[in-house]
């Protein structure tokens, strides 16, 4: 979009470069920060979530990987034998 709009090689640099930033910043520090305040998990297990899951399934992976840790963290608060996993994944 960005050699579509400006036409030259370097603006169109630009606008990709931003665009990963942007991204990167979001997806690696924002995204695992309010998942982890929302739902009072720890933001370096949410990390880790969503770099295995994404590694594993990819952009479905992503998706679907703090809904899955959500119901994991859940599962193990309510089973005895699970209780410290639970503790790991909470704050």
């Amino acid at each position: 979009m960005g050699f579509l709009q400006f036409g030259t090689p370097g603006m169109t640099a630009a606008v990709a470069g931003v665009s990963l930033l942007i991204t990167t910043l979001e997806g690696s520090l924002l995204t695992p920060m309010l998942i982890s305040r929302a739902s009072s998990m720890n933001q370096i297990a949410v990390f880790a979530g969503l770099l295995v899951w994404s590694w594993i399934w990819g952009i479905w992976g992503m998706l679907l990987a703090v809904p899955m840790m959500m119901v994991i963290k859940v599962i193990c608060d309510h089973v005895e034998p699970l209780q410290p996993m639970a503790h790991l994944l909470s704050e």
